[in-house]
């Protein structure tokens, strides 16, 4: 199978902080501090500029300013789709602030390191709703308590999801096949448990080998993904287009479906890629196709190595011969042609290669 990757680099969206030193006196006085938050790509990215539907919107947002020494000094929440907020009234010092978006409220927090630690599951991301999302300043903050000198930071945000997306389908199958359909795509091996901090990689494989739960080393056919009862985390990890192809040797029919996991970093050469199995696999993008007279149901599997928060994934199929008969198995050579093009969810200079 020929697969090309094209990556696109982005400039970076960073977070800005005013620094000052405190005079004689300040620690008794209050001033004033100017939050704002923006969703934004992966790291040496600007701010998004690839977003669908929610995800980039701020259902809410909770801020959290951080003493030196770690604990606490005040938690605010800002306002459905509001990214900026002045708050007044605050000690003259030295703060870390942390803004978290999307996430369940946390007013029990005392420490940053309480809630750096926080599990997330993949559940929480809602396409309808909003995704969770995770910024933290990369420098102390100063309040120096003065009127006059207000201080104001913008926080990055970044989501903990990849994004993958179904762009394009061509069919190019031997002209006695006819039209095929596109019954079901799925993610298969995403993993759906992480912290807010992310600093370890996620665990929870979702949709394992491409099976329904508990089954990943199951042969029976009963037991594969076909429907989104069998998927988990369905909303963000199964669609069932229905839709037809026709044979075209010049032309490709667009999709543009997204899915959404938490990303498997495993490198493909640790990929174990062969059906049922209790092994460490990558995360693929599958879909269900069938064609022919009577129709026969075939797998074609996308493999996706090495994947990262925050950047988004867009595949393309070009169907020319059978796939696989199970979703976690390869597709023979000569098959199946992909287009990966990987971005951070913005746009860029795009680099070329074989793999």
């Amino acid at each position: 199978m020929k697969r090309i990757i094209l990556f696109a680099a982005c400039a970076c969206f960073c977070a800005v902080a005013c620094q000052s030193n405190l005079d004689p006196g300040a620690e008794t006085r209050t001033g004033s501090l100017c939050i704002s938050v923006a969703p934004a790509g992966a790291p040496g990215t600007k701010s998004v500029t690839d977003a669908e539907g929610k995800e980039d919107y701020l259902k809410d947002v909770q801020v959290f300013i951080f003493q030196s020494d770690g604990k606490l000094y005040r938690r605010e929440v800002f306002p459905e789709n509001t990214a900026t907020r002045s708050l007044d009234g605050v000690k003259a010092g030295y703060y870390d602030l942390v803004a978290v978006a999307n996430a369940p409220a946390m007013p029990g927090i005392e420490t940053r390191s309480e809630l750096e630690q926080q599990a997330i599951a993949l559940s929480l991301n809602q396409p309808d709703v909003g995704f969770v999302m995770y910024g933290a300043t990369e420098n102390s903050i100063t309040v120096s308590g003065s009127s006059q000198t207000p201080a104001s930071v913008t926080i990055a945000l970044k989501r903990h999801v990849s994004r993958v997306r179904l762009t394009t389908v061509q069919n190019k199958l031997p002209v006695d096949c006819g039209a095929l359909t596109v019954e079901s795509v799925f993610l298969e091996n995403g993993l759906g448990n992480w912290t807010l901090l992310a600093s370890a990689d996620p665990s929870g494989y979702v949709n394992y080998a491409g099976r329904k739960t508990g089954r990943n080393s199951s042969v029976d056919t009963v037991d594969f993904i076909r429907a989104a009862a069998d998927a988990e985390c369905a909303a963000l990890t199964f669609r069932a287009p229905q839709h037809t192809v026709n044979r075209s040797l010049t032309t490709a029919e667009s999709f543009n479906l997204p899915f959404y996991c938490f990303p498997n970093r495993l490198a493909s050469a640790a990929d174990h890629f062969a059906g049922a199995t209790a092994e460490a696999v990558c995360a693929r993008l599958v879909l269900r196709v069938s064609y022919g007279s009577p129709a026969e149901h075939w797998y074609y599997p996308v493999t996706l190595p090495s994947m990262e928060r925050n950047t988004s994934y867009d595949v393309s199929f070009v169907i020319t011969g059978p796939g696989s008969k199970d979703p976690n198995q390869r597709v023979s050579n000569g098959n199946l042609d992909v287009e990966v093009t990987i971005t951070a969810w913005g746009n860029g200079n795009a680099y070329q290669g074989d793999f």
